[in-house]
């Protein structure tokens, strides 16, 4: 196949998330290979670029906007009316920088993928969401299918939401570092007044108001915990987080309840933790759940994204997956494990093993390459 030698990752959100650190984990590698790396974001305040930097990884940052989801409609018709201009921009921008492959992460960042398009530059569009209900999803999936060279998922689910498993996607899940996520004595059980974690910055997809519902299912049950919410405060999602930290005190949570913001050392505060919950309305390939099982902490999630996939099933899975949006169901799952200690550390030991064999940072890596490789390849066909 035709080795591709420069890729240019578009992110549409500037602020660190899941994309960003994939693309900082797997771009360090990859320009360690000689690969000539550059990431794109649409000009604003966030912490995503500085992110990068701290590796090295070199950042334009384009004068265009955030894509806005339709249900706020006047930023939505500003967005829509901007787009022609910020269309032409990112074509110039991709006729001079001249990339043999474009990556375009998230359904509805379509702006990036048909500027690739246009400016013929091949096009890999990497899904990784499930947030849009069933018609958007299935508008958005016939432009992906459209427009893409190659299609990228970051969970089977994914591929199915937006109704494009017909067009032979590749399946790349989140990676896991497993050599920094090292891998904790799995003979440890929860103590006393155990440490619950949440991972994501305060928005209402990460449902942290699940979060307290199940901590305070969990009091009334007489199950002492700790809730740790890790992830930062964003200004935009302000209306969202401030009456729930006013609930937290209201409901007499204070001393057992921590946000300390964005969290950097993930590593210390997973090895900390005593279970992890995930509470998103939606995900896809969440790499918080995978940086727990490579440390060997149990998981209790709802059934979102690839979570299942991702965790295994029967005698072999790395944590219990409930219903999306039952949180009695999830505080009853958290009781179990914490009181069923053989099932704590065999889920324990199952996440070590399926991380190392399913979920490195290296098979990630081949993966990406392999799309990329792909791309280019389908341009040449197209070519001749």
């Amino acid at each position: 196949m035709t080795a591709p030698q420069k890729i240019i990752c578009f992110l549409f959100d500037p602020n660190i998330g899941g994309p960003t650190i994939r693309a900082r984990s797997v771009y360090q590698q990859m320009m360690a290979q000689g690969f000539d790396i550059r990431v794109a974001f649409p000009k604003g305040e966030g912490t995503a670029a500085a992110y990068l930097a701290e590796k090295h990884i070199p950042v334009d940052q384009l004068a265009i906007s955030k894509p806005v989801m339709p249900r706020k409609v006047g930023a939505f018709l500003k967005f829509a009316l901007g787009s022609p201009l910020a269309l032409f921009r990112v074509v110039r921008y991709l006729r001079r920088e001249k990339p043999d492959v474009i990556h375009v992460n998230g359904a509805f960042d379509t702006l990036p993928a048909i500027a690739g398009r246009l400016a013929g530059v091949p096009v890999v569009w990497h899904l990784n969401d499930t947030v849009f209900g069933p018609r958007l999803s299935g508008i958005l999936g016939r432009l992906v299918r459209l427009v893409a060279s190659e299609i990228v998922i970051a969970a089977t689910r994914v591929g199915e939401h937006y109704g494009v498993m017909g067009a032979n996607p590749r399946v790349i899940f989140a990676p896991v570092d497993v050599h920094r996520f090292k891998a904790r004595d799995t003979g440890k059980v929860p103590g006393q007044n155990p440490k619950l974690t949440l991972v994501g910055n305060w928005n209402w997809i990460k449902g942290h108001d699940r979060f307290i519902d199940v901590l305070l299912d969990l009091k009334q049950q007489g199950i002492a915990t700790r809730g740790i919410a890790a992830g930062g405060f964003l200004d935009g999602q302000r209306a969202y987080w401030e009456p729930l930290l006013d609930r937290i005190k209201t409901n007499g949570l204070t001393d057992s309840f921590k946000a300390p913001g964005f969290v950097k050392d993930t590593v210390g505060l997973l090895t900390g933790s005593d279970l992890l919950l995930l509470t998103s309305h939606s995900e896809a390939s969440p790499m918080s759940l995978l940086e727990a099982m490579s440390i060997g902490l149990p998981v209790v999630s709802f059934d979102v994204g690839g979570a299942k996939e991702m965790l295994g099933q029967g005698d072999g899975a790395a944590g219990i997956v409930v219903p999306n949006g039952d949180t009695k169901a999830m505080a009853n799952a958290v009781a179990t494990l914490l009181d069923d200690t053989n099932l704590y550390q065999q889920m324990a030991q199952n996440g070590q093993r399926r991380a190392r064999d399913k979920f490195s940072l290296e098979t990630c890596i081949e993966r990406h390459i392999a799309a990329y490789e792909a791309a280019v390849q389908s341009k040449s066909r197209t070519v001749k």
